[in-house]
């Protein structure tokens, strides 16, 4: 995995570079990023993100996230807002941090809640439509994020490193990475709930969820893009207008 930490590990910020496709090659360095939300970069990042020749920034957050914690003004760099939240199943998840600490019952029906909400956000998301059509038009070095660079980020880093010819288990381990860079708020989380948890162990996964990813989920997201679409290359050209010489030009153009 590739751990050359660009700005702090906390910000989840990380170069899809180097990670190997099935074919023997790697994905081409310096040409595809994910991040957590943007507003979090302290002065020098932000210095540094504009020296590193990204063309296009993709906020997946909701227009009213964005509102209340905008990304900062970055010189020469297209900034595209589209959020990745899927509609359906995701109206009755409380996401709120009260939300993701449950117990019980309520735990388990909130657990079956979000793996269902994160199975669907590969199918039909207009915003990772946007994505694959920015680098379409060339508009490479991209940079992807949403609030944590987790979730939504985590999601649209599988279907790219899919188009670019990454087998399962490196997508896999790229989403549950996120764990590793988030490690301190993982951590605290548990210390922080450690007497709720020892009487009440369902609530450990959640919490989990809320800082961190569930290997579970992205195991799950995975499982079901295989089960909706035994064909990879039909995922792509009816989820996401891609034919199979637009993915091999992807290949072309971005592995090495």
């Amino acid at each position: 995995m590739n751990e050359k930490w660009l700005f702090r590990k906390e910000l989840n910020f990380r170069d899809l570079g180097g990670l190997p496709t099935s074919s023997g090659k790697r994905v081409k360095e310096g040409c595809f990023y994910r991040s957590s939300g943007l507003y979090l970069l302290n002065e020098n990042e932000k210095k540094q993100l504009e020296q590193m020749g990204i063309k296009a920034i993709l906020d997946l957050r909701t227009k009213e996230e964005s509102r209340r914690k905008p990304d900062p003004e970055l010189n020469g760099i297209k900034m595209l807002q589209h959020s990745g939240v899927v509609s359906k199943g995701g109206e009755d998840i409380d996401f709120s941090p009260k939300g993701m600490v449950k117990t019980g019952r309520d735990a388990a029906e909130q657990k079956a809640k979000l793996t269902a909400y994160y199975q669907e956000m590969p199918f039909g998301n207009q915003a990772f439509k946007v994505m694959f059509d920015e680098i379409k038009a060339g508009n490479v070095p991209l940079l992807f994020h949403c609030a944590t660079g987790k979730d939504r980020t985590g999601v649209a880093a599988m279907l790219l490193l899919f188009a670019l010819g990454c087998d399962d288990e490196i997508v896999f381990q790229d989403y549950i990475f996120s764990n590793e860079c988030r490690k301190s708020f993982i951590d605290g989380s548990m210390k922080g709930h450690r007497e709720k948890i020892a009487k009440n162990p369902e609530l450990k996964e959640l919490l989990q969820m809320k800082d961190g990813v569930s290997e579970k989920i992205g195991r799950d997201v995975i499982a079901e893009i295989h089960r909706r679409y035994p064909d990879l290359n039909d995922f792509f050209a009816k989820e996401y207008g891609l034919s199979q010489q637009d993915l091999q030009d992807l290949k072309d153009r971005y592995t090495e």
